[in-house]
């Protein structure tokens, strides 16, 4: 009888493991857009990880200008544009990092254009037990990268198509 009692709290204990595994990316999304609903800074940075964000975000840019760049050697303005344009990285990684620039995301507007309430047209798709991506329902292409960090979920990239 004491050996069935411990099947049952076993399976019981799994059962609520399998539920968190699969319900817990889910609770992070809805923290999140509550955080960028509210402008509440210091409960988005319990979801977004700014530091990794803001360095692959900036890598990022940087591969796309390096990329435009590559097609337009022929074009001496377009170098020189490109030197401006790379001091203006940081301004953009800047304004996407905020709720306004999160909200903006998938959308086709620009950070601020976008109305807060974006964030309730998010779509999650999971990609196995620690990754999800995160996107507009209008927009599949440009989305968020979640990670499983210990027991909670934070945004560690930021994919877009330039």
């Amino acid at each position: 009888m004491k050996a069935r009692w411990g099947l049952t709290i076993l399976a019981f204990l799994l059962v609520l493991l399998g539920g968190y595994l699969v319900l817990s990316p889910y609770w992070a999304l809805k923290g999140l857009q509550a955080a960028i609903e509210r402008r509440d800074a210091a409960a988005l940075e319990q979801y977004v990880d700014f530091p990794r964000v803001r360095e692959s975000l900036k890598a990022d840019l940087n591969a796309a200008m390096v990329k435009e760049l590559e097609k337009a050697q022929d074009n001496p303005f377009m170098a020189l544009g490109m030197i401006f344009a790379g001091g203006l990285v940081q301004a953009l990684v800047d304004a996407l990092l905020t709720p306004e620039g999160l909200a903006s995301l998938g959308t086709g507007k620009d950070p601020g254009q976008a109305s807060l309430e974006e964030v309730r047209q998010w779509r999650l798709k999971l990609q196995g037990l620690s990754r999800a991506y995160v996107h507009h329902k209008d927009d599949p292409q440009t989305g968020l990268v979640m990670e499983r960090q210990g027991l909670r979920w934070r945004v560690v990239r930021i994919v877009y198509t330039p």
